[in-house]
């Protein structure tokens, strides 16, 4: 016999051969067996997934007169001449070539006679969603009440472009992709029949590089046979079809994890100077992610589709990487392999994304930052004791504790002379020769209260000017929008303030910089408060916008920037 390929030598000639559509030939099978027997059915999907080979066997098992259950026995005179392409009463039409209205006019014309063989006459359109409007306008009344011994049979991959008139009138059935899996043990019962060795791990590479595709896969088998007649092996696989070897992904991810940017820039020179393209590169890199997250998120590699040495070592990687890492690290080389098509330079731009990965910091839980930040808010007191409260910085403990500033060296700077005559305010300036005076003793400021005791709110209301006066002295702009702040509740620790609605702007000034006013309340009354800072509705009373405008500082501030209270 001629050669034939192994997409058409191993076709499947029964329902129980058909690979990896086990929902629709189980449903197909019941029909024929009850005789329920519809008078359209449409079956889509992807390219290579079995829809005009369920199509041939249906229409085997519907002209078959020794028929075993709901299989055609695959031996009469109608089965044989249906499996040639011969048979009379099963006409296989290309939609793409006959899709103008004449053809289906014609089509109408013939439906009318009696089978010649079998008891039905089945007509197979293949891509039929390459029909014209008119033509699909013209099958329409076919369709819907055709002659009882004609069934159509559809076959499309664009469902979309299908009249939803047409679907209307058809059962439909969806073809799924065909897991790698699948596909991989169905290529080896080939191999095994054709007496041909073949690896787990190349088998896997066809399958994984046909999408899902059965006959895409036994296209690609035939190829590497013809490389290599006694076996399949993975470099010959890799050799063939152009693939970046697995191992080097394999070592890519262990750099990354390493955070080692000079490997990874080595393993992409290496692969390119082995002659692998930087996108098929990049794809394979997409595929190794998508595995490592898998496995992260089902807590192993049991369920993924991989050869089985493969797991071991997948398993072992995802432990390495947290999953909001491997998320991230999939968005980016994903945008990555759609920038590449445009790239003026596609290696350097791998390159600069593999090092950016390379350098990332690894993601930590809010949780865990949450418990480390009250850690070291509580410190090591004992049973969780809240530690002393913290002070202000050492620059700003020297203001509130009146020390002077450090005097400068009288070499530093040549002494500048007057600008004018007229008095000065300045003190008078001493000549080296006479004896530095000591600087006048700072003067204290007035002591806290004693502290201890409960806060209560009215205490707090009795001393809260002093608090403000105290941070007008170390920070006057803090001071200033603090003065406007009103003293709302008090519920455990935590103060309340309440702001104008005028005044959000000094609410969100004093939230930014509460720490400060927290430090000076622990210092005056020995206990920890947490300013919680509001903006109540309505307007501020007349009083409020009079002191305001009658303070100095903020006046002299409106008289420098020529500005206006509002």
């Amino acid at each position: 016999m001629a050669y034939q390929v192994t997409a058409r030598k191993w076709r499947p000639r029964r329902f129980d051969q058909v690979v990896g559509q086990e929902h629709i030939t189980t449903t197909l099978k019941n029909a024929l067996s009850s005789g329920r027997i519809a008078q359209c059915y449409l079956f889509c999907g992807s390219r290579g997934v079995g829809k005009t080979t369920t199509a041939r066997i249906l229409a085997k098992a519907l002209n078959c007169a020794r028929r075993d259950g709901a299989d055609p026995c695959d031996e009469c005179p109608s089965c044989r001449s249906i499996a040639e392409g011969t048979s009379m009463d099963v006409l296989e039409i290309d939609g793409a070539s006959n899709n103008k209205v004449e053809d289906v006019r014609e089509l109408r014309e013939v439906v009318r006679y009696a089978p010649t063989e079998g008891s039905h006459k089945v007509y197979i359109i293949d891509e039929v969603h390459m029909l014209s409007t008119s033509a699909f306008n013209a099958l329409l009344k076919t369709l819907e009440e055709p002659p009882p011994h004609v069934v159509f049979v559809f076959a499309t991959t664009e469902v979309q472009q299908v009249p939803e008139t047409i679907l209307s009138r058809c059962q439909r059935f969806n073809f799924r992709r065909i897991p790698a899996g699948q596909i991989a043990r169905h290529l080896q019962a080939i191999a095994q029949a054709e007496g041909i060795a073949a690896e787990e791990e190349a088998l896997f590479l066809l399958a994984g590089r046909a999408d899902g595709s059965l006959r895409d896969a036994e296209s690609l088998f035939d190829q590497v046979i013809s490389f290599d007649q006694q076996q399949i092996s993975s470099a010959g696989v890799h050799q063939v079809l152009g693939l970046v070897d697995r191992s080097a992904h394999f070592e890519l991810i262990g750099a990354l994890a390493a955070a080692d940017a000079v490997r990874v820039l080595d393993l992409v020179a290496a692969v390119i100077d082995e002659g692998g393209e930087v996108e098929e590169f990049t794809l394979g890199l997409v595929e190794h992610l998508r595995h490592l997250l898998f496995v992260k998120v089902q807590g192993g590699a049991g369920a993924l589709d991989v050869a089985e040495a493969d797991r071991a070592r997948y398993e072992q990687l995802a432990g390495l990487f947290g999953e909001e890492d491997l998320m991230r690290m999939m968005r980016a080389v994903l945008d990555l392999a759609g920038e590449l098509p445009h790239s003026l330079q596609p290696r350097f731009r791998t390159e600069l994304a593999l090092v950016r990965l390379a350098r990332m910091g690894r993601a930590v839980e809010v949780g865990q930052l949450l418990a480390r930040l009250k850690a070291l808010d509580l410190g090591p007191g004992e049973g969780g004791s809240p530690a002393p409260p913290r002070g202000p910085a050492p620059a700003m403990a020297a203001r509130n504790e009146g020390a002077p500033p450090p005097a400068r060296s009288a070499s530093v700077l040549p002494a500048a002379p007057a600008r004018s005559a007229g008095p000065s305010i300045l003190p008078p300036r001493k000549s080296a020769a006479e004896p530095a005076q000591a600087p006048p003793a700072p003067q204290a400021p007035p002591a806290p209260p004693p502290a201890g005791g409960e806060l209560s709110l009215a205490r707090l209301e009795a001393e809260w000017e002093a608090v403000v006066q105290e941070v007008r002295r170390s920070h006057p702009p803090l001071g200033i929008f603090l003065q406007g702040a009103a003293l709302a509740g008090l519920e455990g620790r935590s103060l309340r303030l309440s702001f104008a609605p005028e005044d959000s702007f000094a609410s969100k000034q004093v939230e930014k910089n509460r720490e400060v006013v927290e430090a000076l309340c622990a210092q005056r009354w020995g206990q920890p408060l947490r300013l919680d800072c509001v903006v109540r509705e309505g307007a501020s009373p007349p009083a409020r916008q009079e002191t305001r405008q009658a303070d100095p500082t903020l006046k002299s501030v409106l008289d420098a920037f020529d500005g206006e209270l509002v």
